[in-house]
């Protein structure tokens, strides 16, 4: 009985190689997901995709 108990807890990890391989794919698909909302919604606009970064508006640069 103990030894099924104890199969079972290690087929049960939850961190593995595989898992973080997966978590890392999904956070750069996440990533570009984002970019290219992001560059869609601008294209929409008329706006150039750094317009955010250029105008001065954005952020907390305060004062540059």
């Amino acid at each position: 009985m103990a030894d099924g108990i104890d199969i079972q807890e290690d087929q049960k990890k939850f961190i593995t190689p595989k898992s973080i391989i997966h978590f890392l794919i999904a956070a750069v698909v996440m990533a570009g997901y984002y970019v290219l909302i992001n560059w869609a919604l601008m294209e929409v606009q008329g706006l150039t995709f750094t317009y955010l970064w250029t105008s001065g508006s954005g952020g907390g640069g305060g004062g540059h």
